[in-house]
């Protein structure tokens, strides 16, 4: 059995910017429509508001006098999203750089198995994972632990010197723990709760959660 350490990633706010994502949709709209650079700026303004999407949209469809519902206009753009996926700012390299000192590395991620793939080679990231592993919504995901076991052998072994490394304290860290991994999350500037998981090591963006992975090296 494979023994180099194992490091599984979850994919949306972890390795991909999905706030970019969706600003890159945002603008593909408004050009697509030929609403100009103001009507990109108000798109932005109204999704980054309090209101509901469905009442984003449905203010966005007035202001532009738009001939479809506000849910179609809102599933129109949420479907070119996934085209949309940005990597973090190191993500690509981060993960070379660690096949190349000997890691293996996964993706787990919960979503439509079509959407995130889709993601995932937008990005370019397709040939970067020695397994990928989607959760359907209808099926078993993350926390569950089995789902860790799982994609542990798809990779080739087992969770021995495995980590977990995402940015939800319930599915990435909870579920990670709960499989005997060491856990590392990503908190985008987030405060760590005191109740609820408590993850192994804590930084605020991907490339710091390589330079950790790097340096520490496989669990014992």
């Amino acid at each position: 059995m494979v023994t180099e350490p194992l490091v599984i990633f979850d994919l949306d706010d972890t390795l991909i910017d999905y706030a970019q994502a969706a600003d890159r949709a945002l603008a593909s709209f408004a050009h697509q429509r030929g609403l100009g650079e103001s009507g990109v700026q108000f798109l932005r303004d109204v999704n980054a508001g309090t209101l509901t999407v469905h009442e984003a949209w449905q203010l966005i469809g007035e202001h532009f006098l738009l001939p479809e519902s506000a849910d179609e206009l809102a599933r129109s753009v949420a479907a070119t999203l996934p085209d949309h996926a940005v990597a973090f700012e190191g993500a690509v390299e981060g993960l070379n750089s660690l096949r190349e000192a000997g890691w293996r590395t996964a993706l787990l991620s919960n979503g439509s198995p079509s959407v995130q793939l889709t993601k995932v080679r937008a990005t370019g990231m397709e040939e970067l994972f020695d397994a990928v592993l989607i959760c359907d919504p209808g099926g078993t995901r993350k926390p569950d632990p089995t789902v860790f076991e799982d994609i542990a052998v798809r990779a080739g072994g087992g969770l021995r010197n495995s980590w977990m490394v995402g940015d939800s304290l319930t599915s990435d860290i909870g579920g990670g723990q709960a499989a005997g991994l060491t856990t590392l999350w990503i908190s985008h500037g987030r405060i760590l709760p005191d109740h609820g998981p408590q993850p192994d090591h804590v930084v605020s963006n991907i490339s710091a959660a390589f330079q950790i992975l790097l340096k520490e090296g496989p669990t014992s």
